[in-house]
């Protein structure tokens, strides 16, 4: 019914990737912004103090929903878009564009009711962006660059945080100059760099990218018809989830296994953060570079789900600082690591033609786990009774090594993806595949 894309086969410069990867930080950056400071000053203005915990924690789960829906559904209209623009910089603009009406609905929000509604739009209208770069990625970096692409993505997306931080430190006492200024900026770049990238056309003779039963079939995918994808999916949302799981209660764990007060807690999971952050790039970047050379992921994704592993467990059982600084430098490194691969394995898994919608789901397995996590993690916590290493009545063991269990469980999707573990199997498989279509065509 259309006209698919080949896989692109031609090495991209470098200065491409690294301005798709400028659009993703700019996105990323309007998106963290608020969660950082803008929408916990916003709601203090709106309602009394004692309510505001419950009102912040509405207006981000439900922002959280909207972008776990827009992500596939965006994906899959700009797979379907034809414009003499292209397929995704239509969606890249308009994302960013959205994004700053949405912001200017944030700054003069009267209530929290319209407060949600500029949230949804603004996760919604990000996440269209955010989507179309990742289909653009696959669009058209080739085989042997992508791990190093998904390296230099992954570090940029820890660095998604420094603009947010300095905005708010240098305009803390302006909350509009704070809610304006990055999707100010992330406009200005994303139509710099759409100028400057190619996106060629694709023509269409089929008129159902307009259906709204399409548009919901995004969501929808037959996992018999992609096993590998699948077991992609579970991989990233299994180790998302180990991870998202103990973060939750990270400031919890620190004044209860620590015994410290909550500004000397605050303090020390602020540090923590940042130096985690700072690892996460390094790794993800060197790593990136690494299994784009080696062109075998299988190292990077059993070293990672290992070393974070042992960070989770050496936390389980300490309630000594120096051992907790170094949990989290290695969950640091090893999420960072992780990262750097597990787009590039995706992208081998993809059904052709649907790159957008299938990386939009890829991406559910990341922002679903951030969901679920918090609501599971106060239950797990009363598992077996007081903690065995401080007492009390919540249980930091137990979820630290749920937590581990689960990083683990990650692992044991790796005999099935043994075909796109490694680019010789990869292309073999590929070249495979194709030989029928090409004795067809003689």
């Amino acid at each position: 019914m259309h006209t698919i894309p080949p896989t692109p086969q031609t090495r991209v410069p470098m200065s491409r990737i690294y301005l798709f990867a400028l659009i993703e930080l700019a996105a990323l950056g309007a998106l963290v912004t608020p969660l950082v400071v803008t929408l916990s000053l916003k709601v203090l203005q709106l309602v009394p103090e004692a309510e505001k915990e419950g009102a912040l924690g509405l207006v981000t789960a439900l922002g959280a929903l909207a972008a776990l829906i827009a992500n596939p559904i965006f994906g899959h209209l700009s797979d379907r878009t034809r414009s003499r623009f292209g397929r995704r910089r239509p969606w890249l603009i308009g994302g960013v564009v959205g994004g700053i009406l949405a912001a200017v609905l944030i700054a003069v929000a009267p209530n929290i009711p319209v407060l949600v509604l500029a949230w949804v739009l603004s996760q919604a209208a990000y996440n269209a962006t955010l989507a179309s770069l990742s289909a653009l990625l696959a669009d058209q970096v080739p085989e042997e660059q992508r791990a190093k692409a998904s390296g230099i993505f992954g570090a940029i997306g820890f660095l998604g945080m420094v603009p947010a931080m300095l905005v708010a430190a240098f305009f803390a006492s302006n909350l509009t100059v704070v809610v304006l200024a990055m999707p100010v900026v992330a406009v200005v770049i994303v139509v710099i760099v759409c100028a400057l990238i190619p996106d060629p056309q694709v023509e269409r003779v089929d008129d159902s990218r307009g259906s709204i039963l399409q548009v919901f079939r995004a969501f929808l995918f037959n996992p018999f018809r992609a096993p590998m994808f699948s077991l992609v999916w579970i991989q990233r949302a299994t180790m998302q989830f180990g991870y998202t799981v103990v973060s939750t209660f990270g400031l919890f764990y620190l004044m209860v296994r620590l015994g410290m007060d909550q500004v000397s807690a605050a303090s020390l999971t602020s540090t923590a953060t940042l130096a985690g952050a700072a690892l996460n790039f390094v790794a993800a970047f060197a790593c990136g570079y690494l299994a784009s050379r080696r062109g075998n992921y299988g190292p990077f994704i059993v070293g990672s789900a290992l070393i974070m592993a042992l960070s989770l467990l050496l936390k389980a059982f300490t309630q000594d600082v120096s051992v907790f600084w170094v949990s989290t430098l290695l969950a640091g490194f090893a999420l960072g690591a992780y990262y750097a691969v597990d787009l590039a394995l995706a992208m081998r898994t993809l059904p052709a033609g649907e790159e957008g919608k299938y990386l939009g789901i890829f991406n559910m397995a990341k922002t679903l786990p951030q969901s679920i996590a918090p609501a599971i993690a106060p239950f797990v916590v009363l598992i077996g009774g007081s903690d065995p290493i401080a007492g009390g009545d919540k249980n930091y063991t137990a979820l630290y090594l749920v937590a581990a269990a689960a990083v683990l469980a990650s692992l044991l999707t790796l005999p099935g993806l043994r075909r796109v573990l490694r680019r010789d199997a990869y292309e073999a498989g590929r070249t495979a595949a194709a030989a029928p279509q090409k004795e067809e065509v003689a």
